[in-house]
């Protein structure tokens, strides 16, 4: 919130009224009339993310083929501004989307990974979460401030020498998270947000701010004709699936000691990578704490901690775990193909993965629980 409070002081405007319902109706109307588009970028990390998320800049275009309701959309991250805790960001990198396939591009190591268009594939999206600002290509890219219970309405900012409008809308359906729209005075089309997520059990004391500007309206439909024809395509995974080898790990523990796979001997694994800044890594540590008490003969778990920028323990004592946190583990995340946080194993004796998970619900637990009891 500290860069809006920047902007709002910085272009004070008298006599300033606007209703956030109707200008975001008529920006909503403007933006369903455009088939494609393109623009640049920039996106960071506000608040305590800002030491998380890398700054980056880049360019998106976004359009749809004739007769199909699917954006394609070419993606790219061309430069880093400033370095973040995250550290498995490739820059420069590409993103696209086409009809059915999703596609990574791997710039530095001259790699294309390839997925269908389904539920798993948006985790090659998951970073930069908001630097595809989607509202430009679903049906309705308004509908949920539409029908936003409360909006604050700020005063006027200038953003690259265009005058916008700027609302706080809360979004009470939404995972209590909130944003900041500045939109256009001239055109009402966006020209940035910033998402929010400072309430609730699960809150991030920070947000991420994207920026964008030299929008253009008369540009060709993107496709994947756009990927490099001389770069080796490989399938993406998002995590080893169960009847996979578990990959063994040595790593260092919170004091410097080295552990290995192999020192847990045949007990069964709970194995959780995690970030100590991710509220959802938190609920699976907590996964992790009860079910070592509730099979402590049986189940080993063990923490990995990753894409840290401080000492992860800062944040942990509190917790009260009794498992071993190792420590610096990016490269065992990647021989597991964990992309994001949090990522959960159950890993039997032999060592084969019997559960991968990117989330933490009762179904996960009732899994693992099922499979343990399997096991025992």
């Amino acid at each position: 919130m500290f860069t809006v409070l920047i902007f709002i002081l910085s272009y004070p405007v008298d006599n300033y009224t606007a209703d956030p319902y109707i200008i975001f109706e008529q920006s909503d109307s403007a933006l369903s009339s455009i088939n494609t588009i393109e623009y640049s970028f920039t996106f960071s990390g506000t608040g305590t993310l800002s030491n998380i998320i890398p700054a980056l800049e880049g360019m998106t275009s976004l359009g749809f083929l004739p007769e199909t309701d699917h954006p394609l959309m070419y993606h790219s991250l061309e430069s880093m501004i400033k370095e973040g805790a995250i550290r498995n960001i490739t820059v420069p990198s590409s993103f696209v989307a086409s009809v059915d396939s999703v596609y990574f591009v791997d710039h530095d190591k001259s790699l294309v990974y390839t997925a269908e268009y389904n539920n798993t594939a948006h985790d090659m999206f998951d970073f930069p979460p908001a630097s595809v600002m989607m509202e430009y290509v679903v049906s309705s890219p308004f509908m949920d401030e539409i029908l936003a219970d409360s909006i604050a309405v700020l005063f006027p900012v200038e953003l690259n020498g265009v005058p916008c409008h700027v609302f706080h809308v809360f979004y009470d359906d939404n995972e209590r998270t909130e944003a900041v729209w500045f939109l256009s005075m001239n055109d009402l089309l966006p020209r940035a947000v910033e998402r929010i997520s400072y309430y609730g059990p699960t809150s991030a004391p920070g947000g991420q701010l994207l920026e964008i500007s030299n929008l253009n309206f008369n540009c060709p439909v993107p496709s994947s004709a756009l990927l490099p024809d001389n770069y080796t395509a490989v399938p993406w995974l998002s995590l080893l699936e169960p009847s996979t080898q578990a990959p063994s790990f040595f790593l260092a523990d919170k004091d410097g000691f080295a552990r290995r796979s192999s020192d847990f001997g045949d007990r069964t694994l709970l194995l959780c990578f995690f970030a100590s800044w991710d509220p959802s890594s938190i609920s699976a540590l907590g996964l992790l704490k009860s079910m070592t008490d509730e099979y402590p003969d049986f189940v080993q778990a063990v923490g990995i901690s990753i894409l840290e920028n401080t000492d992860p323990w800062f944040r942990l004592n509190s917790l009260g775990i009794n498992f071993p946190v190792l420590v610096f583990g990016e490269d065992a995340a990647e021989d597991y193909n964990v992309h994001s946080v949090p990522a959960i194993f159950l890993i039997s004796g032999n060592r084969e993965v019997l559960y991968s998970s990117q989330t933490v619900t009762d179904e996960t637990v009732s899994e693992i629980r099922r499979l343990i009891e399997e096991n025992i």
